[in-house]
């Protein structure tokens, strides 16, 4: 496997387009503390299923997109559970074609590239 990029590489690796789509980047805390992933899984437990939902339909960050493609120890690449298969337009728009682990899958990251693509009116089916 070749060797991951560098968080800095990935805006020049990227089509423009993508990178314009995405959310700012968070920056880092101030006191050079590691991001706690314990705190921001318990802000989220505490939200409301519509509070979930409007977070879920923001743009993504590039680095937060990244993560489920990063093979590193670091990324989510092991746990993905879409890979990407075929796609196409047709008289009634485009479609995309992903072989998943099984259903339902963990289709946030595919939803965001489709969404921040020009995909509307996602719809999953066999």
């Amino acid at each position: 496997m070749a060797e991951w990029p560098a968080d800095e590489l990935w805006p020049q690796l990227l089509p423009n387009w993508f990178n314009q789509r995405c959310a700012p980047e968070t920056p880092e805390p101030e006191n050079g503390e590691p991001f706690d992933t314990e705190a921001r899984l318990r802000q989220w437990r505490a939200m409301t299923l519509e509070e979930r939902a409007a977070v879920v339909q923001e743009p993504w960050t590039l680095s937060g997109w990244l993560y489920y493609f990063d093979p590193t120890e670091e990324g989510m690449a092991d746990d993905r559970s879409w890979w990407w298969w075929h796609a196409g337009t047709d008289e009634s728009g485009g479609w995309v074609q992903v072989a998943t682990t099984g259903w339902p899958f963990g289709s946030g990251s595919l939803s965001w590239l489709i969404e921040a693509s020009g995909g509307t009116d996602l719809v999953y089916g066999p």
